[in-house]
């Protein structure tokens, strides 16, 4: 008997996830030359930003940055508030179970905590606490036989499986640059203090291994007036966005974190020449984790009726993509002013970020959890300090439905603000409502025997000489190939003597009898 089989080189993914760290960072922030003596610090934000990620063996390294902005009200000066801003490097590596300088990885990172410390009224003396969660992907190319052709004697079995294709991470980066007139009513533009961008709508379609990327900025900016008494004022503006980047493998899942970062801000003047304009540049980092699918057809088993088969099986570790869903919810926060500040007379915007993030994945659900750590200012009734920070946490639990996710399975969820609205209740509470979308990805890892190679065996096995008759009961785990195997005969043959006890040759019971003629070849 020749056999004839069809092979094809299969790449096997893997995939790990690892507990997540945290890293404290720590540095000093100094005042420019040209700023006022800080008075006390009005408002701190801080984003972090990882620039660079590399799989090592046995760890993963990444590198970034913490970026840090004071608004603070100086001593002796007109400016009733100033702005300074301040980059902090990070660098540092995560221990991983089975990373190589081959792997595909990604990190996630959160600011945790901060504290920030008046050292002198120059300097301010920050600490960050980051979290840092790893991913990764190991991919192994197999051998493995597809299907195998012979001689009528020849009995095969084919499935199918379904590998998945992830690549963690997929860095992309666009410039938008616009001209933003400020509305009618609000005075012209003295100074810049600070320009800030929200991605407030995304939306993402994949097609022909492009992903399209629209949506909406949300671009604050808060300036000091031209006025004869200067005075702190803000204009909020929409821009939308569309961009795109390649991916690979056609038509996959794409995940995508958007990070805003305003590069420059310049006063311009307007069409009739006033300083009401303003030349903004931003720099949107798009991070992509392109989740793909491949079906194969792979031989399962095989036997010869007329001669022994030499098998070898090998075990692979592989990722199968499960499925995605999306969600949204509305979750709503109460912010207090408390009695150490003025009270509110105007909001001027509100902005936040999401902390702790918690994914569990239970029978058909996957429920992420965390808090939107918000901040609100707003214009206050006192003219000695007429711009405050209130702030809190809104704690949100959202459900998100996968029909057949199971415990074990593995979600990549991100979520995202997307929209904030706002409303003076009194005059020290605010109510504060937040939009909230969630994109879940799961996956399953798991493990099977391939077939990497068939032939004929040399070794001399018991294939029998003479034909023979048994009446079989079925056993719990049979299958009728398993049966035909083991008495040497085929499906086609069980099937044809028991047409009236077998309605669907894939269901068969325990405690069926079944009539089998052994094959003599």
């Amino acid at each position: 008997m020749s056999l004839e089989a069809a092979t094809e080189k299969i790449k096997f993914i893997s995939r790990g996830k690892g507990d997540g760290v945290q890293i404290l960072t720590e540095g000093d922030m100094i005042v420019p030359d040209i700023n006022p003596d800080i008075y006390q610090i009005l408002k701190a934000d801080e984003d972090v930003i990882i620039d660079k990620v590399k799989a090592e063996q046995g760890r993963i390294g990444f590198s970034g940055r913490i970026a840090v902005s004071v608004l603070y009200y100086g001593k002796k000066t007109d400016s009733p508030v100033s702005f300074m801003k301040a980059e902090f490097p990070i660098e540092d590596y995560i221990m991983t179970d089975d990373t190589d300088e081959n792997s595909d990885a990604d990190i996630t990172a959160e600011i945790i905590h901060t504290d920030y410390r008046l050292v002198n009224d120059r300097k301010i003396n920050i600490k960050a606490v980051t979290g840092i969660k790893p991913s990764w992907s190991n991919g192994v190319e197999t051998e493995a036989v597809k299907t195998v052709g012979g001689d009528d004697y020849l009995q095969s079995k084919t499935g199918i499986i379904n590998t998945g294709d992830i690549r963690e991470r997929i860095t992309e980066e666009f410039n938008i640059r616009e001209t933003l007139n400020i509305p009618a009513g609000k005075p012209d533009i003295a100074e810049i203090l600070e320009t800030t961008a929200d991605i407030c709508r995304r939306e993402v379609r994949v097609s022909d291994g492009t992903a399209h990327i629209n949506g909406d900025l949300r671009i604050n900016i808060m300036y000091i007036s031209a006025d004869e008494k200067p005075v702190a004022q803000s204009a909020e503006f929409t821009v939308p966005f569309d961009i795109s980047a390649d991916v690979p493998m056609g038509d996959p899942f794409c995940m995508v974190r958007l990070k805003p970062f305003v590069t420059s801000a310049e006063i311009e003047g307007d069409i009739s020449g006033d300083p009401r304009a303003v030349d903004i540049n931003i720099l949107i980092t798009a991070v992509i984790k392109v989740f793909g699918q491949n079906t194969q057809t792979l031989l399962e088993d095989a036997y010869s009726l007329a001669a022994p088969l030499e098998i070898t099986r090998k075990n692979v570790d592989y990722t199968e993509l499960f499925g995605r869903n999306r969600a949204q919810g509305i979750y709503r926060g109460t912010v207090t002013a408390d009695s150490s500040q003025p009270e509110m007379m105007q909001i001027v915007k509100a902005w936040g970020n999401i902390r702790n993030g918690n994914v569990t994945v239970e029978d058909n659900i996957i429920t992420a959890e965390g808090t939107a750590d918000m901040k609100l200012m707003y214009i206050a009734k006192d003219d000695n300090m007429p711009l405050n920070i209130a702030q809190t946490s809104v704690p949100f639990s959202q459900v998100i439905e996968i029909k057949g996710v199971k415990e074990g399975m593995t979600a990549d969820v991100v979520t995202e603000i997307e929209d904030i609205a706002f409303s003076i209740l009194s005059d020290r509470e605010a109510e504060i409502r937040i939009t909230l979308s969630f994109d879940a990805v799961v996956c399953e890892n798991k493990s099977r025997e391939i077939i990497s190679d068939i032939k004929e065996s040399d070794d001399a096995e018991d294939i029998p000489v003479k034909g023979g008759a048994v009446i079989y009961t079925v056993k719990k785990g049979d299958s009728l190939w398993s049966i035909a195997k083991k008495y040497h005969t085929t499906v086609n043959d069980i099937l044809e003597l028991n047409k009236n006890k077998i309605e669907d040759p894939d269901v068969i019971y325990p405690g069926q009898r079944f009539l089998i003629l052994k094959k003599f070849v």
